[in-house]
């Protein structure tokens, strides 16, 4: 796959790609669409050289190509997408327990995973994480206002726009959704997808996503002897 965005003139680039490389032939990349298992463990690392304790808290979530994935990607944004977001606003402003803290979303081919990152002290860490589980509960069991889902699309809206500055940007995005959907899916069109996500549409995702038996957590930091149990994961 050969993908090209800028001052170019497409039939002749066509013409050039085909002069350099006709004479490959296609073939597999022997890829099979077996999901892997999700074994969510509860992992602590010891490292006294660190002043901050990181943590790490994720759950699986949706492949990249999955119809849901709008939804998914505004979940994330009003979640911990910013200085706007659940996580940020309640965690790190209201209560003051971490120096930073965000969500991230990686969908994959055949899987994906949504991840928060949390810098904190080792008095907060276990309040974090608990505060991060009780935001998950939040999600799955209240209405998200008219207003958040606004600011929320927004926010995502915005960040794709700006993603699509750069000629280096656009050209990977071609090969991506080449590669991942077989076809391109035009800004108006990924924007009215967005635009069709309710709160409804959200609860459901939160109810799918975050389960007590699926979240993952990773700690590092000079922990001297702090533990975190599946109890205080369940939500």
């Amino acid at each position: 796959m050969i993908s090209a965005a800028g001052s170019l003139n497409h039939g002749d680039f066509v013409n050039l790609v085909a002069k350099k490389f006709q004479h490959l032939t296609g073939a597999s990349n022997g890829f099979h669409e077996v999901p892997p298992k999700v074994v969510a463990r509860i992992v602590m690392r010891n490292k006294k050289a660190l002043e901050q304790v990181q943590i790490c808290v994720g759950v699986p979530s949706h492949p990249i190509g999955h119809e849901r994935r709008y939804a998914s990607y505004i979940l994330n944004t009003l979640l911990g997408g910013g200085m706007s977001s659940r996580l940020f606003q309640n965690i790190r402003e209201r209560q003051g327990l971490a120096y930073a803290i965000f969500s991230d979303l990686n969908p994959y081919r055949d899987t994906g995973c949504l991840s928060i990152y949390a810098g904190t002290s080792r008095q907060s860490a276990v309040k974090v994480v608990e505060s991060i589980v009780t935001e998950f509960r939040k999600l799955k069991a209240e209405h998200i206002s008219d207003e958040e889902l606004r600011r929320a699309k927004d926010q995502l809206k915005g960040s794709l726009m700006l993603s699509l500055e750069s000629s280096s940007a656009r050209m990977s995005n071609l090969a991506r959704q080449e590669m991942y959907f077989d076809r391109f899916f035009s800004l108006d069109e990924i924007i009215e997808k967005i635009e069709e996500v309710t709160p409804d549409d959200l609860i459901q995702l939160a109810h799918e996503f975050f389960r007590g038996e699926n979240i993952a957590v990773t700690v590092l930091g000079n922990l001297n002897g702090l533990k975190i149990t599946r109890e205080q994961l369940a939500c």
